[in-house]
């Protein structure tokens, strides 16, 4: 149905007598129009029913509406556009109860819509949404007595109908339906092998390229999940490249299997290759290789021809011969151990100076020990020693040189004490190269109150240790009741 306007024309107002007026020979009474008045519409001229299921002009279910008070932006009086119940082509309006009047609908507007309603329908393909069934030149069964393969087509007599894939001659069906245990309904003439690589495919699906991909994709697989959701698994996309994704949290994507054992498997060669793409294909280089577990030299080795790149980290070993596995992350800009940001256990990087260094407990930073073979190739490995029978604060004045010619590495400091304990508070010492401290105020080695050994200091704000370069000692507290007695501090560097 259909509700038509009422109202806000240039003569919808309400307008009440005035004072006696006489203009020359004739006597009448003057218009005053009014607003805030209630106008109500009926179905008959007097008595009659109200109508009352009306929407005013915002759209608001009203059984009544107010000439304006000009408040609303409209003139003095005049009644506000409204909407008569579906089907009411007018009514009459009373104004504050008084006699009423045929107010007609405005229908212009509503014939207007519906003309271009009608030519839109006219321009759908299917409005009416026809089934085949509809047709009157079409015999078809209802959907629930159609079988899966059948075609629609045109059967004997002229009109349409389902015809059997068994009687579609030619016809290509991609789940052709079985017959006595084979496949009927394929008839497609296979492609002529001499031809080769180049020659004519057995399907070729072919699209216009699109750079933003948004092609329909050519061939898409669906899984159904247990709760019924369709999960899209593989596709080729519009511009036939290949896609694909697990149908549930846990499931393998893509997998490639070497050869099959029960065929005399496995693979003795590579399985699975990325190789680049040259015009002569004998010059393809295979840039990364899954090599069968029965190859000679390889067995089930990956490999790249190339860089093979983790922007994170390579991992390697963890379950060869009991090893643990350790994390490769990289070389770091300054010398020594990691001295922020979180590492693993297993995590292995190498400083400026080419020395190697292992998080043996992860943490912010961790635990790192150094591996022989760093500073710069050096092979000198020494370790200076400085003692001092009572501990006492001062900035230590004895020098040891470096006694290679090229670059050492610091790689850890330890603190002990020989004879009495500190105590009342920590005993701290820093050491320093020529003159610049080499830890951080909470990474100095340090014993505490009651115990003889500081363990391994290896967090170095530098450990680089040049050729020509001198270490010193300082002892920057003891203990603040007993200071400790035979300190001994020793450093190790290669």
């Amino acid at each position: 149905m259909t509700r038509y306007w009422a109202g806000g024309g240039p003569s919808d107002y309400t307008i009440v007598s005035g004072d006696t007026v006489t203009i020359g020979a004739l006597s009448g009474k003057a218009a005053v129009v009014v607003g805030g008045v209630e106008i109500t519409w009926w179905n008959a001229e007097t008595s009659g029913t109200q109508y009352t299921d009306l929407l005013d002009s915002g759209g608001a279910a009203v059984s009544a509406v107010l000439s304006s008070t000009t408040a609303d932006g409209r003139a003095l009086g005049q009644i506000p556009r409204v909407q008569y119940p579906d089907g009411i082509t007018g009514a009459w309006a009373s104004a504050g109860g008084g006699p009423r009047v045929w107010m007609a609908a405005d229908v212009g507007d509503q014939a207007v819509a519906t003309a271009v309603g009608f030519a839109a329908h006219v321009a759908q393909s299917n409005g009416h949404g026809t089934g085949v069934a509809n047709l009157v030149d079409a015999s078809v069964p209802p959907p629930g007595s159609r079988n899966v393969g059948d075609l629609f087509g045109v059967v004997t007599g002229g009109g349409f109908g389902l015809i059997p894939p068994s009687a579609a001659a030619g016809a290509v069906l991609l789940n052709p339906p079985l017959s006595g245990g084979s496949y009927v309904g394929n008839a497609v003439t296979p492609p002529l092998s001499s031809q080769g690589q180049n020659g004519q495919p057995w399907l070729r699906l072919q699209q216009p390229y699109s750079s933003t991909d948004d092609n329909p994709d050519a061939v898409q697989f669906f899984s159904t999940t247990s709760g019924g959701s369709s999960v899209k698994t593989g596709w080729f996309n519009g511009n036939g490249e290949g896609r694909s994704a697990p149908s549930t949290v846990n499931r393998i994507a893509h997998r490639v299997f070497e050869y099959a054992e029960g065929l005399g498997g496995p693979s003795t060669g590579r399985y699975a290759e990325w190789s680049t793409n040259p015009t002569n294909a004998a010059n393809r280089e295979p840039l990364l290789g899954g090599y069968g577990t029965g190859h000679s030299t390889k067995p089930g080795w990956i490999e790249a021809t190339r860089i093979f790149s983790g922007l994170q980290g390579v991992r390697a070993g963890g379950s060869y011969n009991s090893l643990s596995g350790i994390t490769f992350r990289g070389q770091r800009s300054g010398t020594g151990a990691p001295t922020s940001g979180t590492w693993a256990t297993g995590d292995a990087v190498v400083d400026s100076a080419g020395a190697l260094w292992l998080c043996t407990a992860g943490g912010t930073p961790g635990t790192w020990a150094g591996a022989a073979g760093g500073g710069g190739g050096s092979t000198v490995s020494v370790m200076p020693t400085w003692t001092q029978d009572t501990a006492a604060v001062g900035t230590g004045t004895y020098r040891v040189y470096n006694p290679a010619a090229s670059t050492l590495t610091l790689r850890s400091v330890v603190a002990s004490i020989g004879g009495t304990a500190p105590a009342g508070s920590s005993l701290i010492v820093q050491v320093r190269v020529d003159g610049t401290a080499v830890f951080t105020s909470g990474n100095r080695p340090t014993i505490t109150a009651g115990n003889r050994y500081s363990g391994v200091a290896s967090t170095f704000v530098s450990a680089s240790w040049a050729a020509g370069s001198y270490l010193t000692v300082d002892v920057d507290q003891v203990g603040s009741t007993t200071a400790g007695t035979r300190l001994t501090v020793q450093v190790l560097a290669y």
